[in-house]
């Protein structure tokens, strides 16, 4: 449609008999007119063969507009409030909860000795109490 308007505006602007495309921009819009005109058909069939029942594949699908964008199909529910355009967000995948570290190191560290805080054998400790 945009091509057609420019054509046309370019026919008009240029409307002197010495402006030399002007043949060829007379062909231009012929050509744009004949492709709409295709392209209407192609749609109002389409139509049809959906209330004869026989619907294609592809008019079952409910992808959004962005994955179709090179079939032209006269689709209703653009035209509603929520209209299936594009999906914001993104599918939910399954994490796991933590992350997974391996600590290679932990084999080679040399840790303090523990042996001063933990009880004698002879000796009785304090019960939780303290007595």
């Amino acid at each position: 449609e945009r091509a057609s308007n420019y054509a046309n505006e370019a026919l008009k602007a240029k409307a002197s008999p010495e402006f030399p495309q002007q043949s060829e921009l007379k062909t231009l819009v012929s050509i744009i007119d004949g492709c709409k005109f295709s392209a209407h058909a192609y749609s109002v069939l389409e139509d049809d063969n959906s209330e004869a029942g026989t619907t294609t594949k592809a008019q079952k699908t409910t992808k959004p507009l962005y994955e179709r964008l090179s079939q032209y199909k006269e689709d209703q529910s653009l035209h509603t409030k929520t209209p299936n355009v594009f999906k914001l967000t993104p599918d939910m995948e399954p994490i796991p909860c933590k992350p997974l570290f391996f600590d290679l190191a932990m084999n080679y560290v040399e840790l303090p000795s523990l042996e001063d805080k933990l009880e004698q054998e002879g000796k009785k400790g304090a019960s939780i109490t303290g007595f």
